[in-house]
C-alpha cells in the first residue's frame, strides 16, 4: 500500500525502537514524523498515565 510507504523503514530501525522505548519508560511521549511527496505524518504516543 501506498501510504504505508513512509513508515516502512521504522519497522526494521531497532535503534528507532530503542529510542521510543527510551522515552516511553520515562514518561517521555514520542513523536515520528515521516513524509512522502504530498503528505507529512506526525505519530505520538504518550506512555500510560502521561497527559498529552
Amino acid at each position: 500500500m501506498a501510504y504505508a510507504q513512509p513508515g516502512r523503514y521504522w519497522l526494521r530501525d531497532e535503534n528507532e525502537h530503542e529510542r521510543a522505548l527510551a522515552y516511553l519508560t520515562t514518561g517521555t511521549a514520542y513523536q515520528l514524523t515521516l513524509h512522502d511527496e504530498n503528505t507529512r505524518y506526525v505519530l505520538v504516543a504518550h506512555p500510560p498515565g502521561a497527559t498529552p
